[in-house]
């Protein structure tokens, strides 16, 4: 058995960047805001716009091939590259495990709008398997369909696995696009702003985003006996829990969210003094942000006042089962680069949400453990503690 989880590649597909180099300036330095999605069908829809690719990726390989299948084909093929790990011949066995929410739905909407009937290789959530197949990867499959909390859910369930035995290697993360249904959701439950905006105090909703964050996730052993040096982070410990509050609301008392985090921090055998920055779920909307700042609040007291935070969906979007996935490779980045990204589009913090937010330039820090969060519908919550490798 290992004694630890190194991560050794990263790769994105995003609104701000398709390379890793591009996506983090963009992050750190750069303005971005949604536009309005050509290939939906949203006429009907009262918010249409959408935090979209700004660099559109090859045409798919075959009819029924999604976005989401693109974005975390290439993605994945990134990181691969990045770990030193392509050609995949004599690497060993290599296991995917991604998280989706809306999966290929797009190809299903764009069959309905055509009045064909949808092909039968178009499975829902099949992101994973078309990963595996066109990369030649034979390890472990698992797709991680926990709603918005997916990504965070699949480097969690792909760290066991190598901290078992299972795999030595892994292929972690997210993928999701902007299809008529992921807008449609959001549209029918009134939480859609005009920009993405957490924690602000005149916040009104999210707003959608799309793209794939991937990460390669290894065992120390393993990385050392093929001789590469190359280590962005650590996967610490994670920590799950369900609060079954409401199919789509978080328990405003954040109880489940503090034990998320109790056990994050003990299966990494850290103290809550450890944590030197928070990479937070913050969607804009108003109750997951006062859940998710009242759960911080309460574990945290005084300290949280110490502890820098970003919220990554000011730029981003919610990518939905890929928003965790990013979180996670954004920890990486900080713990690996010494800064934290700004949050974006906040004028003034609501009162409620007693967070140390920074906006417009990023800050340097020294942090050696940095918290995630991801909270999603039907009360997934999951806490993942990235550290320096």
């Amino acid at each position: 058995m290992t004694t630890r989880v190194i991560v050794t590649g990263l790769g994105v597909v995003s609104p701000i960047g398709n390379t890793l180099e591009e996506f983090w300036d963009a992050l750190l330095y750069q303005e971005s805001s949604p536009q309005e999605v050509p290939y939906v069908r949203t006429f009907d829809m009262p918010h249409r716009l959408a935090y979209r690719l700004r660099e559109e990726l090859p045409p798919a390989s075959t009819p029924t091939e999604s976005r989401a299948v693109r974005f975390a084909v290439h993605a994945a093929r990134l990181a691969l590259q990045d770990a030193g790990l392509l050609p995949i011949q004599g690497s060993g066995p290599i296991g995917v495990c991604l998280g989706t929410a809306t999966g290929n739905h797009d190809v299903f909407e764009d069959e309905r709008d055509r009045g064909g009937a949808v092909p039968s290789d178009a499975y829902p959530f099949s992101v994973t398997a078309p990963v595996a197949r066109q990369l030649g990867l034979d390890g472990p499959l698992l797709t991680v369909s926990t709603a918005c909390a997916a990504g965070c859910y699949s480097v969690s369930l792909a760290a066991e696995a190598i901290l078992t035995g299972h795999a030595d290697v892994m292929v972690v993360g997210g993928a999701d696009c902007v299809s008529r249904v992921s807008q449609a959701c959001f549209n029918r439950m009134s939480a859609v702003d005009l920009i993405c905006r957490p924690f602000d105090a005149d916040r009104k909703g999210t707003i959608y985003g799309e793209g794939a964050a991937v990460m390669i996730l290894e065992s120390e052993e393993h990385a050392e006996r093929r001789g590469h040096a190359l280590r962005y982070a650590a996967i610490e410990g994670c920590g799950w829990s369900c609060d079954g509050h409401h199919p789509t609301a978080p328990d405003p008392a954040g109880r489940q969210i503090e034990l998320a985090l109790h056990r994050a921090l003990a299966d990494a055998g850290l103290t809550l003094h450890d944590i030197g920055c928070i990479v937070a779920h913050g969607t804009g909307t108003e109750l997951n942000d006062v859940a998710e700042s009242s759960g911080m609040d309460q574990v945290f007291g005084a300290g949280l006042a110490r502890i820098p935070v970003c919220a990554p969906k000011s730029k981003l979007g919610h990518t939905a089962g890929a928003a965790g996935a990013f979180a996670c490779l954004i920890a990486a980045l900080i713990v690996d680069r010494g800064l934290v990204p700004p949050t974006a589009n906040l004028t003034s913090i609501d009162p409620r949400c007693k967070l140390r937010l920074h906006t417009d330039w990023p800050v340097s820090t020294s942090a050696r453990h940095v918290l995630v969060n991801a909270y999603a519908f039907g009360g997934n919550n999951i806490s993942v503690i990235v550290g320096a490798a």
